[in-house]
């Protein structure tokens, strides 16, 4: 049989039904006691009269592993000061209690695919089950809006912003915040100001991911995302292209200098199939490759150029339907980092 310390640390793992916390997080184990006659235990829930059937019994079948039989189990309320905290901390996604992990998408230059990229990972993560917020942090040129077919506009709610959802994440973008086809003429302070508001001032709903796709560069707002975030994983994007692959690494050097952790590399626009089946390398060879070995890194996926399908509208969809080949890449390299993370 285990001591009362040692039943404690098996307990400390079991998780809130309602809060999805550890009782370790949430404070939850409030008595334990074990003697001869039987083990009791006093345990406080969010809600103890939702879910707790298999809570009791998950407690009592680990228990009893250990020779632990007669099992007293009272449930009680978690203070609602500790509820709420809780669920504040994880809707903060800046807060030491959140469990999102950040994902920056980055590249040298513009044009070379990045703000897909960044769309259709998020997409490919909510199909494997995952939360996923995407915020389009590229101030000057946006476009996540229109990769993913949305006019929305975000609400607010307590003077927080709410964000749109669309294919099941949640998304912010620049786009929302400016008129119909104005262009956004700031410099660097005002710049910094949005993304601290898109990051402190949206009520993330506790993303498992939240995607960032960065403007091209090492400019202002990636400076601001790496001083604001001091953790996160980043992404860098290139083509097959001499040029693109040596300002790319640039981008990847400055998040190495500080503190993120490079996740991998991915080459866009590889190669076009032809109908008889030859790759033609439009923009050169090697570009990936060449980042990857520059930033001491894995070359993550190779994307080769193919054009998405047509929507009810008639325009052409930024985003990759299921059972398609650049649908089935890019659930494969959702696979890979979610592995990774």
């Amino acid at each position: 049989m285990l001591n009362e310390q040692q039943i404690t640390k098996l307990l400390e793992r079991i998780i809130d039904p309602v809060l999805e916390a550890t009782l370790l997080e949430t404070d939850g184990i409030i008595e334990v006691s074990a003697t001869e006659v039987g083990t009791t235990l006093e345990i406080a829930l969010a809600d103890p009269e939702q879910q707790t059937e298999e809570f009791t019994t998950n407690i009592t079948d680990l228990l009893s592993q250990f020779g632990h039989e007669e099992i007293h189990l009272e449930l009680s309320y978690l203070p609602t000061s500790k509820v709420e905290k809780i669920i504040e901390g994880r809707n903060n996604i800046l807060s030491p209690e959140s469990k999102t992990q950040f994902i920056a998408i980055a590249s040298g230059k513009g044009g070379v695919g990045k703000s897909t990229i960044a769309a259709n990972l998020a997409v490919s993560l909510r199909r494997l089950g995952k939360k996923v917020g995407l915020l389009d942090a590229d101030i000057y040129g946006f476009s996540l809006p229109v990769l993913l077919g949305t006019s929305e506009s975000p609400t607010t709610k307590d003077e927080k912003i709410i964000p749109v959802t669309t294919y099941g994440i949640q998304l912010v973008s620049m786009e929302s915040f400016v008129d119909e086809g104005e262009p956004v003429i700031w410099r660097g302070p005002m710049l910094g100001k949005m993304i601290k508001m898109f990051l402190e001032d949206v009520m993330w709903d506790a993303p498992d991911y939240l995607i960032i796709d960065l403007p091209p560069g090492t400019g202002d707002v990636a400076l601001d995302i790496h001083t604001l975030l001091p953790s996160c994983n980043e992404i860098i994007v290139t083509t097959p292209h001499h040029a693109a692959a040596t300002v790319a690494s640039r981008a990847g050097i400055m998040a190495q200098k500080n503190n993120h952790h490079i996740l991998g590399v991915i080459e866009n626009l590889s190669y076009y199939l032809s109908e008889s089946g030859e790759k033609i390398y439009l923009f050169g060879q090697g570009g990936g490759e060449k980042v990857a070995e520059t930033l001491k890194t894995e070359l993550l996926m190779t994307f080769p150029i193919e054009q998405p399908e047509q929507n009810k509208n008639g325009y052409l969809s930024g985003i990759y339907e299921e059972n398609t080949p650049h649908g089935d890449h890019f659930l494969t390299l959702a696979k890979k980092i979610n592995q990774h993370l």
